[in-house]
C-alpha cells in the first residue's frame, strides 16, 4: 500500500456467506488533491460506504466522470473504471453474489449493469440510516464485521425462487475450460435459451460476455499477481493467441494490456494481493458463492 494507507478484508459470518462475498475496508489519510488515481477491474456488484468529508468521483469505461453517491450500489461492471479523487477518508463495502443480488434486488442485473447509484433508491432509507450511523461511530476496522454480520442479514431473509437455477449458473461461469454453453446449459437442465434470459437478469449481461469476463479477468489478475516481467504463458489456455488475448483487454479494459500494466496502481495491486489471501479468490467476480475460507 501507499504511505498513511491501510486495507481490510473480513469474512462474512456463515449465514450472510451464499450471498455476501466479502467484507472490505479502506483508510486513507492521503489528501485528495495530491492522491492518486487508481483502477478498478471489472466485477461483481458492490456495496460501498464513502466516509470521506470529500466527493470522490469515478469514469467508468468511455463515460464522462461521475460523482459517487455516498452510499452507492454499484452494478456488476464489464468495463474498468478509474476513480478520482479517491484520497483521504475510510470507505467501508462488500461485494455480493449473484443469489445475494437477486434477493436483494431482483431481476434488474440488466438495468443496473456498468453503473453505480444511490443505494437509499433501492433499500429501506431507515434501515439505512442506521447502519451508516453505526459505522460512523465504529472504530471503522475490526468493528466492522460485527456491525455488518448484524445488519445484514435483514436484508436477505427473503428468498428469491430462482436460486437454484441462478446458482448453478454461478458455477457454471466460473468453471474454467467451458466453451460449447448448449450443451452446458443442457446439463444443468435447461434450455439454451433459458440460460441467456436468467443470465441477462440476474447477472446483468449475456452468458458469452461473462465467460469472456471470467477468462480475462484470471488472466489480468494471473498477471498483475505475477509482476514483471509479465509471462504471458500464465494467461487462461483458452488464449489461442496474443490478438485474441489483447481483443479481450480493449473490450474490459479499454487499452491494450500491456499499457495496463504500466500503469501504476499500488490500491489494485494490494487489494488483489490481500483478498487473495483471506478470501482465496483475488477478486469477487471469480469467487465461488459461500466458499470464502473461514
Amino acid at each position: 500500500m501507499l504511505p498513511h494507507t491501510a486495507l481490510r478484508y473480513e469474512i462474512p459470518c456463515a449465514a450472510l456467506r451464499p450471498f455476501v462475498a466479502d467484507y472490505h475496508v479502506l483508510d486513507s489519510e492521503i489528501s485528495p488533491e495530491t492522491g492518486p488515481s487508481e483502477w478498478m477491474l471489472p466485477n461483481s456488484p458492490a456495496v460501498r460506504f464513502i466516509l470521506a468529508d470529500h466527493s470522490m468521483a469515478l469514469t467508468l469505461g468511455a463515460n464522462d466522470p461521475e460523482t459517487i453517491p455516498r452510499v452507492a450500489l454499484y452494478g456488476t461492471t464489464s468495463r474498468a473504471a478509474e476513480m478520482l479523487h479517491g484520497g483521504g477518508g475510510v470507505t467501508i463495502g462488500f461485494n455480493l453474489t449473484a443469489v445475494g443480488f437477486a434477493r436483494l434486488f431482483g431481476a434488474n442485473a440488466t438495468k443496473l449493469r456498468d453503473r453505480v447509484v444511490p443505494l437509499e433508491d433501492l433499500v429501506d432509507p431507515e434501515w439505512l440510516r442506521t447502519v451508516l450511523s453505526r459505522l460512523r461511530e465504529s472504530d471503522r476496522g475490526p468493528a466492522v464485521k460485527g456491525i455488518l454480520d448484524r445488519a445484514l442479514p435483514q436484508l436477505f431473509s427473503n428468498p428469491h425462487p430462482l436460486e437454484a437455477e441462478i446458482q448453478r449458473i454461478a458455477d457454471l461461469l466460473l468453471r474454467p475450460g467451458v466453451v460449447n454453453l448448449a450443451d452446458e446449459a443442457v446439463a444443468l437442465g435447461m434450455s439454451p435459451r433459458r440460460l441467456e434470459r436468467l443470465s441477462s437478469r440476474f447477472f446483468g449481461f449475456p452468458p458469452k460476455l461473462l465467460l469472456r469476463r471470467a477468462r480475462f479477468l484470471r488472466s489480468i489478475v494471473a498477471l498483475k499477481l505475477a509482476g514483471p516481467p509479465y509471462d504471458l504463458s500464465v494467461i487462461d489456455p483458452a488464449y489461442h493467441d496474443q490478438p485474441h488475448f489483447i481483443r479481450d483487454a480493449h473490450r474490459f479494459l479499454g487499452m491494450t494490456p500491456t499499457r495496463f500494466l504500466k500503469i501504476g496502481t499500488p490500491y489494485l495491486d494490494s487489494v488483489l494481493r490481500a483478498r487473495a489471501i483471506v478470501h482465496g479468490a483475488a477478486i469477487a467476480a471469480l469467487a465461488p458463492s459461500g466458499k470464502s475460507r473461514s
